[in-house]
């Protein structure tokens, strides 16, 4: 009977609500996205961090295609190249298909290939020179 009762005054809250001009969410504010709550304790929300596309500087067209096999746009930063490479390598590294040969071989072009072009960015940053 209880539970009846529950359902009943809901529903008349709901009527007070929905029959004013008022907008019934208007005072219902949940968050305020400036603090949170995890184990009983609230703590403050850090402020979210911008995120900027990365400037790029012209490079020779050459280097183009070494750009594109780490996967990365032409002229991003020595930096972000160097992260790339680390990525792909341990994606690409031939110990870890030691067990099927097949796939060891294509890994070893593969990761190869993504030194050379590490190699060959890394070479333009730190000399200007292509070779």
């Amino acid at each position: 009977m209880a539970q009846r009762d529950f359902y009943d005054r809901l529903g008349d809250l709901l009527k007070d609500r929905l029959n004013s001009d008022e907008d019934p969410f208007e005072a219902w504010k949940p968050n305020d996205a400036k603090t949170r709550s995890a184990g009983g304790r609230r703590t403050r929300t850090p402020p979210q961090k911008p995120k900027t596309e990365e400037e790029r500087i012209p490079v020779p067209p050459e280097l183009n295609e070494a750009f594109l096999t780490l996967g990365l746009l032409p002229g991003v930063s020595a930096k972000t190249c160097k992260a790339a490479w680390k990525r792909l390598i341990k994606v690409n590294h031939p110990d870890r298909f030691a067990d099927r040969e097949d796939e060891a071989g294509v890994a070893t072009a593969k990761s190869i290939r993504i030194t050379e072009a590490y190699r060959r960015i890394a070479r333009w940053y730190e000399t200007g020179k292509l070779e």
